[in-house]
């Protein structure tokens, strides 16, 4: 097969595209991967090395998929097409050009509990816990918090004097953000111009543009200086603000790029044409976005749509797991990987994997994100990690630290001064405190956490395999269901403490989910589902307070943007689905699993003695248009359909 059989219109207008600048909008299911792949085959069979050729990625997740499709080009030399993340790009780079070592970086990777004791220790002197988690995200887009900022070092007074101090403790607790692998990058390109850093390629296609911050995309023009660039989005499915992403990196392209060949794909592959109708009509309601950037393919039938509500999240989990299972039974040779339930917080998400296991439907959660959240969770990898090496100074922190509302943060600056005046571990001035061979003031928190976890590195040194799984994390705890669950599954091939650790880093930092031909159900975050694609999706949870969800210490225009990108974030779950679509929400739920999900009730009452949080649909659901259907009881839904 050549490159250009059976491709037509714009696709094929893309793929043959000779300019060296290549702009392309195309939203949800329009097959932008098709026509990326078909340029890929076409530079292949023109000569151009296929070493030379990058696709970047936004996960590893499409990454991998992107390799496999290369493979299955046929071309000759597409498997050695450089398919990647950025993120691991820049490690693969700054580990070869030892820019790791000459800096006197350490490439173990920060986790999240980690970060907030880091944020802990920070806070006093940068205006508090807020303030230090926007400089970060600032730090990590190297201080490009604009589209028009150029990224580079810190200008203002704040942000210097912040940096400095973030590296060094970053530096002394021998750890590294992953957010910050492109910035250091850039940072060591631009003070070393004389070094051949980043390799040359002739070609570079970057895929979901309008998700990367502005260092992320300064990075994919210098890495396309010596060839051709293409860039691919949709400012409508933009969803990272918080990395300092912003639509506007993808509308403006052309403008800052005089020449560019631009494209849009509007014809919806992917979805049914009601849901790409609720589609366009949930964003008409944003004034900022494209109007109508779908359009259905002719002749497809409608989508099976489904709107409900029941009374609680156990009900909604019943109800949502029945349908699911008689909708694989009605086709016995779709495969359950087809069936993809999206919840915004892990509450909802789990209810509907527990009622599908005792189905005994093969269901597994994917919210990483938040795997180790708890404090019960986070603890039982700081132990582990600390059971491999006891030096390991981010993880003694955060064990120091939790479960502490700022961590023992001025107790634990005390001891890391001691430890560096004394050139020795944090770990041997809080032994020497808890021996009485030494005083520091106010300490004491510190001492009685490190006594906890020497009782508890001595109830696991001996360990391996399943038997340490259960001692870090103990059957029947909710907090580190999906934690246990990950570890389990990595400990039969992983038995060995180190091995265990490793793998367990790399799937809650760097996850990979399952494709959609797999046996397994996947539950996961809305986040999560981007460029996934499934015959049918559930998205449980839809109530106001968790679909939007909009943090109440914010301006005006701040709650406005947020506000519109988690719509965006809801345009992104519905055109995951190929034939049925199913939106559920629930009216109440106990008030303290609200505020401990970070769910805003409607309102508060009290019934039986037990205060509830009473629950509304999202807003979202009001703005779907004439073609979404009225919604209906859960009982009802399920009365009528007879599942």
């Amino acid at each position: 097969m050549t490159w250009d059989d059976g491709i037509v219109g714009v696709h094929r207008d893309i793929a043959a595209e000779a300019r060296a600048l290549v702009h392309v909008l195309a939203g949800p299911g329009t097959g932008k991967t098709f026509a990326k792949m078909r340029r890929i085959a076409r530079l292949l069979e023109a000569g151009a090395p296929p070493e030379r050729i990058l696709a970047v990625s936004f996960t590893r997740t499409a990454a991998r998929d992107l390799q496999g499709q290369l493979v299955n080009l046929g071309t000759p030399g597409a498997i050695k097409v450089n398919a990647t993340t950025l993120h691991s790009l820049c490690f693969r780079v700054l580990s070869e050009e030892a820019v790791l070592t000459a800096t006197g970086r350490t490439a173990r990777p920060l986790m999240s509990y980690e970060i907030k004791q880091m944020v802990n220790d920070l806070a006093g002197a940068f205006g508090g816990k807020i303030a230090v988690r926007r400089l970060l995200e600032a730090y990590e887009a190297a201080w490009a918090r604009m589209q028009h900022d150029a990224p580079g070092v810190p200008r203002a007074p704040e942000d210097q004097a912040f940096e400095a101090v973030l590296i060094q403790w970053l530096i002394y607790h021998r750890a590294m953000l992953i957010g910050e692998l492109v910035p250091v990058t850039l940072r060591f390109m631009q003070q070393n111009p004389g070094l051949a850093v980043l390799p040359r390629y002739n070609a570079v296609l970057a895929d979901e543009y309008q998700d990367l911050n502005r260092a992320d995309q300064s990075l994919v023009e210098e890495l396309a200086q010596h060839g051709e660039l293409t860039v691919i989005g949709d400012d409508n499915q933009s969803i990272y603000s918080f990395r300092h992403a912003h639509p506007e990196g993808i509308r403006v392209f052309p403008a800052d790029h005089p020449g560019t060949a631009e494209y849009v794909i509007e014809e919806c592959r992917r979805c049914p044409p009601n849901i790409v109708a609720m589609s366009n009509a949930l964003l008409a309601n944003d004034s900022a976005a494209r109007p109508a950037p779908l359009a259905p393919m002719p002749g497809r039938p409608p989508a099976r749509v489904v709107i409900a509500q029941h009374a609680s999240v156990e009900e909604e989990a019943d109800t949502v797991a029945a349908f699911i299972d008689w909708y694989l039974t009605d086709r016995p040779d779709l495969p359950p990987g087809q069936v993809l339930v999206l919840s915004p917080r892990r509450l909802m998400g789990n209810a509907v994997k527990d009622a599908l296991i005792r189905r005994r439907r093969n269901a597994l959660s994917y919210f990483w994100e938040d795997a180790v959240d708890s404090d019960a969770a986070a603890e039982g990898l700081c132990l582990l990690t600390l059971a491999v090496d006891g030096t390991d100074r981010a993880a003694y922190r955060a064990w120091l630290g939790i479960g502490h509302p700022r961590g023992y943060a001025p107790a634990y600056a005390r001891v890391r001064a001691r430890a560096i005046a004394d050139a020795t571990e944090p770990r041997a001035i809080v032994e020497q405190l808890a021996l009485g061979t030494l005083a520091l003031p106010y300490t004491g928190g510190l001492v009685t956490r490190h006594q906890a976890l020497v009782v508890r590195l001595a109830e696991v040194g001996a360990l391996e395999g399943l038997p340490l799984v259960d001692a870090l994390w103990p059957a029947g705890n909710e907090d580190t269901q999906t934690i246990r669950l990950a570890a389990q599954n990595l400990a039969a091939s992983h038995p060995k403490p180190a091995d265990l650790l490793r793998e367990l880093r790399e799937v809650i930092t760097q996850p990979e989910l399952p494709g959609s031909d797999g046996q397994v159900i996947r539950v996961m975050s809305l986040h999560k589902s981007k460029g996934l694609t499934a015959a049918l999706v559930v998205v449980v949870g839809c109530i106001g307070g968790a679909i939007p969800t909009v943090g109440e210490d914010l301006t005006p225009a701040e709650h406005d943007a947020v506000w519109r990108e988690q719509r965006r974030l809801f345009y992104v779950a519905i055109t995951r689905a190929t034939d049925a679509l199913v939106l559920s929400s629930i009216t109440a739920m106990p008030l303290r699993t609200a505020l401990h999900a970070r769910i805003e009730p409607a309102r508060v009452v009290t019934s039986g003695g037990e205060r509830l949080a009473v629950l509304a649909a999202s807003p979202f659901l009001g703005e779907l248009g004439p073609e979404a259907p009225r919604a209906v009881r859960g009982a009802d839904w399920r009365a009528a359909e007879g599942f």
